[in-house]
């Protein structure tokens, strides 16, 4: 069996049901290669097993949003099998390099409320600074930074 095959096509509904083996696309991969069709079509994915007990298929039921010949649902399953193949790249990408992409994403989070890095915290020159001490006047309760003068 192909991995990625058009098995009907109704010219009357605007509908198409592909078959995709199970073995070859993780459920994840569909999912990210419909919702980049979504857009275009309707999209509806079911798992069936095989007659024979050897493993499962998905089908993709799309059925388009706009009216269109079979040419034009040739043309969106190619589009599908292409969006299957860079989600299952990008899966990968991200399965090889999780553990950069997730300390880049601390820092730049970190980085962007202002918070301290662990690096930050290294140096223990402590200025003999209280808890209390407000050289800058930032603790000041606006009644009395604001209230009128008599």
């Amino acid at each position: 069996m192909s991995q990625h095959t058009l098995e009907r096509f109704d010219a009357e509904t605007n509908a198409a049901v592909l078959s995709l083996d199970a073995g070859v696309y993780p459920i994840d991969v569909v999912y990210g290669a419909a919702y980049a069709l979504i857009d275009r079509a309707y999209v509806l994915l079911d798992k069936e097993s095989r007659a024979d007990g050897k493993g499962s298929r998905f089908l993709v039921h799309l059925r388009g949003k706009a009216k269109l010949d079979e040419a034009g649902v040739q043309a969106l399953s190619g589009e599908f099998g292409n969006e299957l193949l860079s989600q299952a790249l990008r899966r990968k990408v991200v399965k090889q390099n999780g553990k950069l992409i997730e300390e880049i994403v601390t820092q730049a989070i970190a980085g962007a409320t202002g918070a301290s890095l662990p690096q930050d915290f290294v140096d223990d020159d402590d200025d003999d600074l209280d808890f209390l001490d407000d050289p800058l006047g930032i603790a000041v309760p606006w009644e009395e930074k604001f209230s009128k003068k008599a």
